[in-house]
């Protein structure tokens, strides 16, 4: 699958800063900054933005962040409180959200939280129709499921048509490292095609930010300053440490 330059399932996984600010100039400043240290993805994080009930004061800063962008692809993130996110707001909200910003041309992928919506194929067939890129995401900031849940995850977020599947999980011991880069080498054997992305959180789950190209996660997420997420390691460090691991895999 190829967004832009960049192709997502194929060799080193790409590197996804992304922006967690409350203002628009914080914002703006934040992504400049990502952009110049060579990150392949830019996501913003809506649920953090102050005015993100003021759909055009949104839409303007949409617009701001795709020109700053340019190359580099613009995922764009309302992530619920519930999933980890700043905000909670009602599905019917978080529906005209995800329309609105498919309408405006302007995030070249839109995370969509799949497990929470009513009907996850009608809205991933509506955003398709807008000519949005999808990424179907499920998060448990708690904990790890057994891996009979996070391979019914996948195939729930694939069978209603994201099409790129993300999960990412808390880990309480190696054991939990481990069976979440079980379930994603299971996942990518059986549908190789399919672009996956997972991660476990927190120190415990460092590795499986850097081990993707090994066992199939197509994307990874590193911090410039501000973290989404526990466990975020600094752009600079993850990107040489991928292209490490990628030259002795090649």
């Amino acid at each position: 699958m190829q967004i832009k330059q960049q192709t997502f399932g194929t060799g080193r996984p790409l590197v996804c800063v992304p922006v967690v600010e409350r203002k628009e100039e914080e914002i703006y400043k934040a992504a400049k900054s990502a952009v110049s240290l060579g990150t392949e993805v830019l996501e913003w994080r809506m649920d953090w933005f102050a005015d993100i009930s003021q759909w055009e004061q949104t839409r303007q800063v949409l617009c701001n962040l795709q020109e700053i962008c340019g190359d580099v692809i613009l995922l764009c993130t309302f992530r619920s409180k519930p999933q980890g996110g700043e905000l909670d707001i009602s599905e019917d909200m978080y529906l005209e959200l995800l329309e609105r910003t498919a309408q405006s041309g302007y995030a070249d992928l839109l995370d969509v939280e799949a497990c929470r919506l009513t009907d996850a194929p009608s809205v991933m067939h509506i955003l398709h129709g807008l000519g949005q890129c999808v990424i179907g995401s499920q998060h448990y900031f708690s904990h790890t499921p057994e891996m009979e849940q996070m391979k019914q995850d996948f195939v729930e977020i694939r069978w209603a048509g994201a099409d790129i599947g993300k999960l990412a999980v808390m880990p309480h011991s190696p054991l939990d490292v481990v069976r979440l880069l079980e379930v994603t080498a299971q996942m990518k054997e059986e549908y190789p095609q399919y672009p996956l992305v997972t991660m476990a959180m927190g120190g415990l789950g460092a590795v499986s930010r850097i081990s993707g190209q090994a066992f199939g996660s197509c994307m990874t997420f590193a911090s410039d300053g501000k973290v989404s997420a526990p466990g975020q390691m600094p752009v600079k460090d993850v990107m040489w440490m991928l292209d490490k691991l990628s030259e002795s895999m090649d």
